[in-house]
């Protein structure tokens, strides 16, 4: 491939990449927040936590070491291998019914559904490489991929019957194959000359760097604050709460709303008149302050949940888009060893996330975990406060 792509060859490659992340966001969205209820089926919450802590830990392993895969196997069977591994545990999970085979699929599901994401970050990357219009390509493509997450709770919703989620799992199963097709147009897209994750020297970078390093806080609190979501919320709504899945798949689509409202004007916003400093600082307040109150909503009204839940995630897409357009501003195409190590912050956040879980268990009822993750978010505002904005 030519060391820079012709503008027209640069577009097309991108609109079919943005194609392909519909599929695959849906493929993702459909049972993003199901999974630790069909777990629930099998498991109780300590060994759900379990099983997220083990293939978090595996997935950072292979995150960690994702610059050396690409460069032995190449960037497009890195990807297409991750796909087809994805689509067997997405099968596993439909046809399984014992406890042992679940985790099994789960565990594959939850490791490549990460390295995929990574590896489509560095198709981006690589199709996209100007800083100019980084913080509206990436918007753009986090927009794409919410308008699915916006939609798949109410569509599943309707799939889900008496906790029978297979026809979840065999929907999400078909959405992954146009992928299959779509990676084709990519095979001459090669991650070249990779920077290979070296712990201690991608640390310092890190270190010595005061921006990398706070704007990688930032994004693992956004993580720990996902991890929570993903794993506990359904449970908690379902099991303590007492609301139907056919009400939980739309409070949570009015919940996902502000992440297609927010944060495309956002990324122009940082691209053309502010920084991402501001919005960073802003969304960490209203995810802190609105977490806390979950703690303390126990009735069964939707209208609170909803709204509540809605406000939690007007905060996180600011972080989300903000973190997002900040370190691939500070990054270069080729430092592949950061994007892993960035990346990386996802499954740590799936091990910090139910160990701390765990521990408040033992120590207080179940709905108090959203307490302490309101509290650690607020105190993360220190290191977004931190960070020197672009603008």
């Amino acid at each position: 491939m030519d060391k820079i792509l012709s503008p027209w060859r640069q577009s097309k490659l991108l609109n079919t990449l943005f194609f392909s992340n519909i599929f695959l966001a849906f493929h993702y969205s459909l049972i993003v927040y199901v999974n630790s209820s069909l777990l629930n089926n099998f498991f109780d919450a300590a060994q759900i936590s379990s099983l997220y802590i083990v293939g978090s830990i595996v997935t950072t392993i292979i995150l960690l070491n994702a610059s050396k895969l690409l460069e032995r196997i190449g960037l497009y069977k890195f990807t297409l291998y991750t796909l087809i591994f994805e689509l067997i545990s997405i099968v596993g999970l439909f046809v399984s019914n014992s406890a042992f085979l679940i985790g099994v699929h789960f565990l594959i599901h939850h490791i490549f559904i990460s390295v995929l994401y990574f590896n489509m970050d560095i198709y981006i990357e690589k199709i996209a490489p100007d800083k100019e219009f980084v913080g509206s390509i990436r918007a753009t493509y986090l927009t794409i991929s919410n308008l699915t997450i916006i939609v798949a709770p109410t569509i599943v919703s309707f799939l889900i019957i008496q906790k029978y989620y297979g026809y979840v799992y065999m929907l999400s199963a078909i959405l992954i194959v146009p992928v299959f097709l779509l990676l084709s147009k990519f095979k001459k897209i090669e991650a070249g000359k990779v920077k290979h994750v070296n712990m201690r020297e991608t640390l310092t970078e890190y270190l010595c760097n005061k921006n990398l390093y706070n704007i990688f806080i930032a994004n693992f609190l956004l993580q720990l604050f996902y991890a929570y979501m993903i794993v506990y919320m359904p449970i908690y709504l379902s099991n303590y709460i007492g609301f139907s899945w056919s009400e939980i798949g739309i409070i949570f689509t009015i919940m996902l709303l502000p992440f297609i409202l927010f944060e495309l004007p956002l990324g122009e916003m940082e691209d053309s008149t502010f920084g991402e400093k501001e919005f960073l600082i802003i969304g960490l307040i209203i995810m802190g302050l609105s977490t806390i109150f979950i703690s303390f909503i126990t009735a069964k009204i939707f209208w609170i949940w909803a709204t509540v839940l809605f406000i939690t995630r007007i905060g996180a897409s600011f972080v989300e888009i903000s973190s997002e357009t900040y370190f691939f501003k500070k990054i270069k195409p080729d430092q592949t060893n950061l994007v892993s190590f960035f990346r990386a912050s996802r499954p740590l956040s799936f091990v910090i996330a139910p160990i701390l879980a765990t521990i408040t268990f033992e120590l207080l009822p179940f709905q108090y975990i959203f307490m302490i993750l309101g509290t650690i978010l607020i105190i993360g505002t220190k290191w977004a406060i931190a960070i020197e904005d672009t603008k």
